[in-house]
């Protein structure tokens, strides 16, 4: 029988993580520094000059978020609250629509109640994506959108498979538009898009071959429509008012500067030291030293990436050759030694395992909590056990990948969650670029816990 109302302990388990958010909303403090300085300065430059002066002295970072920035602070202004109070709100909601996104997936996956319990709880007292909302940084936007790719993925897949057109259409529609949306939060799904969208057409394709191939090319031209409008209209924008035809200015000279740092001669010990770092800098300086790793940190390769981005600057290029330069010279770079280039981008790849932590940064929290978060083997331990499960989670559905028609919703959790560690292993992974589809880690646990509880 279909379940038409909510069973008891998940009730409670949302009102729970609510009046904890809601607390945390009002308990913590946002720590604006490093990138989050840059965040609040687009806040405030979309408040006071609109998109115009946005494209004018851009390209800027993606849009989406700063946007929500810009709203939080118009808020200010009517209400006297004040604009980072409203962002910790907006923080609480899109948590709240997150857990309630986490919940329809998992309902859809058959998992019993007690496991949906335990995901969603963890999901509401998780350090890391607590973090996550309550910084000025811009990966909590981007949280329901990516459960919003998996699931009109999946709702298209049904429609297709029941011969509705009308519906697989609006449901590809939808998809490319929070592809779209997702591309404007997080530049990487520009990359991310295309490739999910040929990988899942194509897998509809064999696994439904009795369906009209008719229904499936137009439901990819819906989605690659409704994808490619907007971030093409986007980018002409950018074209129009400072000369880039891209979303940001950051891709190619970090792609550059992360090439160049895994081409340098290696050694045992050099490969050794990039392992240690997958888990996090304070591992690597443990073990061998802050001075040796700092080698493998962002610092070493925004350095490199800036200063062959700086030659190419003085040799009076434009911004499209500047650009079609440095992605020529990452390529060479990398085709010199593939094995090499390959070997350390799967370890780099790792680093989005590790996505639980209680220091990020970034918030200042309530004396209770923080002297919890500070206990150096709650943190490691916990770092630890979320990357082993979560990666043990993933790979088990991975490999169960091959039978997408038996469970598609799983299908396309490890496909996003493959395409997006992927693309992003090209260049420095930040704990915080994990989390993102860290709610897809929690799924992949609950799908793994489910299995094999049934199992005994």
């Amino acid at each position: 029988m279909k379940r038409t109302s909510l069973p008891p302990g998940i009730i409670a388990v949302f009102l729970l993580s609510l009046a904890y958010w809601l607390y945390l909303a009002h308990a913590t403090r946002m720590n604006i520094s490093c990138d989050a300085i840059g965040y609040q300065d687009l806040g405030r430059l979309l408040q006071n000059h609109g998109l115009l002066g946005y494209f004018q002295t851009g390209p800027n970072r993606e849009p989406i978020y700063p946007l929500l920035v810009a709203a939080s602070m118009h808020l200010e202004h009517i209400t006297g609250l004040a604009y980072v109070r409203i962002m910790a709100i907006f923080g609480v909601l899109i948590l709240l629509l997150t857990q309630a996104l986490t919940y329809k997936i998992l309902r859809l996956l058959n998992i019993r109640d007690g496991v949906c319990a335990l995901v969603l709880a963890y999901l509401a007292l998780s350090p890391a994506l607590n973090n996550t909302a309550f910084s000025l940084y811009s990966e909590i936007s981007a949280l329901p959108f990516i459960l919003g790719i998996v699931l009109a993925s999946y709702y298209a897949w049904e429609a297709i498979k029941q011969n509705n057109r009308q519906g697989a259409m609006g449901y590809s529609a939808l998809l490319g538009i929070l592809l779209a949306a997702a591309t404007l939060i997080k530049a990487v799904f520009e990359c991310v898009s295309p490739v999910y969208l040929i990988i899942f057409f194509m897998t509809i394709s064999l696994t439904e071959k009795s369906k009209k191939i008719t229904t499936l090319l137009l439901c990819l031209a819906a989605a690659v429509s409704f994808f490619y409008v907007p971030i093409t209209g986007y980018k002409w924008l950018n074209k129009q008012y400072n000369g880039n035809f891209a979303i940001t200015n950051r891709a190619s000279w970090a792609l550059y500067g992360n090439t160049a740092r895994r081409m340098q001669p290696l050694t045992v010990k050099r490969f050794a030291e990039a392992l240690a770092y997958a888990p996090g800098e304070g591992v690597c300086n443990s073990i061998f030293g802050a001075q040796e790793c700092d080698f493998w940190s962002y610092r070493e390769s925004d350095q490199l990436g800036h200063d062959e981005e700086g030659g190419l600057i003085n040799r009076h290029l434009s911004h499209e050759e500047i650009n079609a330069a440095l992605i020529r010279a990452s390529a060479q770079k990398a085709l010199h030694n593939p094995f090499q280039y390959t070997l350390l981008t799967l370890v780099e790849g790792l680093k989005m395992f590790f996505w639980e932590s209680t220091q990020i940064g970034f918030v200042d929290y309530p004396h209770w909590l923080k002297r919890i978060y500070d206990i150096k083997i709650l943190n490691n331990g916990l770092r630890f056990l979320a990357s082993l499960v979560s990666l043990m989670a993933v790979v088990s559905i991975w490999l169960q990948a091959f039978a997408p028609q038996r469970n598609p919703l799983g299908f396309l959790i490890g496909l996003l969650v493959f395409l997006y560690i992927l693309f992003f292993s090209f260049f420095f992974i930040l704990t915080r670029y994990a989390l993102p589809i860290a709610p897809l880690y929690l799924i992949s646990i609950g799908i793994w816990i489910n299995q094999n509880a049934k199992n005994h």
